[in-house]
């Protein structure tokens, strides 16, 4: 199957909003907006690939024990995502992009499998797609709905939010750099002239969902 991105391209994008974002937004498996949006920045403005990020209800089948990973409420039998329980993820014209999937460990803490949850990429084509959260059948299966009003909201918070806009430029400046020597850590001064060291964290991811 040809991808959009290459494994490597992935990972090393990954590696960025992931490193920016354990200091400056919530941590791993939690910042899906952090990683997304800054990786669809970086997709459109370094790799020249036509990307948005989408907001929305988000289910992940991640094992065969048929543990599923959920970013939705629900209500009378019905999903739905709201702004206390949404995910964030990146479309190109015909890719569904996840670059928390990597930590998708982290974000399934809450559920009972034992069983560990691998480091993969996620970049499935949409046409893959699930019918809905009760269609989940293999590993890997999904099934996202993107909620265009509170994508709207959440990305007009953000595109007025001066912090927001200079991490965004961070992480694009720094994954340019890694593409031509290697850069281990990045010094960042916040609005107070406060110093923080960023380092880029290791990634080893096996393969793909």
């Amino acid at each position: 199957m040809k991808f959009e991105l290459t494994l490597k391209q992935y990972e090393l994008i990954y590696r960025v909003v992931a490193s920016v974002g354990a200091n400056f937004s919530h941590g791993a498996g939690s910042s899906c907006q952090f990683y997304n949006v800054n990786a669809a920045f970086i997709l459109n403005k370094l790799l020249k690939v036509k990307a948005r990020p989408v907001m929305g209800a988000a289910f992940i089948l991640l094992n065969e024990e048929r543990d599923v990973l959920s970013f939705a409420k629900k209500e009378n039998g019905n999903f739905y995502s709201s702004p206390k329980a949404f995910h964030c993820w990146v479309e190109t014209e015909n890719y569904i992009i996840d670059f928390t999937a990597p930590e998708y460990r982290e974000a399934a803490l809450g559920l009972k499998s034992k069983q560990c949850i691998p480091r993969k990429m996620f970049q499935k084509t949409k046409n893959s797609m699930s019918n809905d959260p009760y269609s989940l059948v293999n590993v890997g299966d999904f099934y996202f709905s993107a909620n265009t009003e509170l994508t709207n909201n959440l990305l007009g918070k953000l595109s007025s939010s001066l912090g927001g806009q200079d991490l965004a430029k961070i992480c694009l400046d720094w994954s340019k750099k890694i593409t031509k020597k290697k850069i281990s850590s990045l010094p960042i001064i916040n609005d107070l002239g406060e110093l923080t060291n960023v380092n880029l964290i290791n990634s080893n991811l096996v393969s793909t969902w």
